[in-house]
């Protein structure tokens, strides 16, 4: 780790009691180390179908989800958090981040003085992809 990386904290909201109990989706909160002059959807992308890929809850029937992201994002979500993708999971659904902000920003913006960026992933159970998409990118 060199001054310049980033420390990624990733963690999502719990969607049922048993969400934990079956790998690789026992993992609620991780840690990664990046490059400083990697972008926000370089970011995305390594975290949502990387090697490292962090996995969310399975959901019967599928389910939404939003990327918050910030230098720090406790629940109700701090000032500075931007929402940076919506996620659709599930078979009958289009897979894969729809970023919401530019791809090539630098993560680097959303980092704390000590380098660390926290991203949260918000789950919204079976609400529309597309239109939470549009009404992220409108506001």
């Amino acid at each position: 780790m060199t001054a310049n990386d980033i420390t990624l904290h990733v963690d999502r909201d719990r969607v049922h009691a048993g969400d934990d109990d079956v790998p690789p989706h026992r993992i609620i909160a991780a840690t990664l180390s990046l490059g400083g002059d990697i972008t926000i959807g370089e970011a995305v992308d390594a975290i949502t179908r990387g090697p490292d890929r962090y996995f969310l809850a399975s959901v019967v029937g599928g389910a939404t989800w939003v990327l918050y992201g910030g230098p720090g994002i406790e629940k109700p979500y701090a000032d500075r958090a931007v929402a940076l993708a919506v996620i659709a999971e599930g078979s009958d659904r289009p897979g894969g981040p729809r970023l919401v902000v530019d791809p090539d920003l630098p993560l680097s913006r959303l980092a704390d003085a000590d380098g660390s960026v926290s991203f949260h992933f918000d789950y919204l159970r079976s609400a529309d992809p597309q239109e939470t998409w549009q009404r992220l990118r409108a506001a």
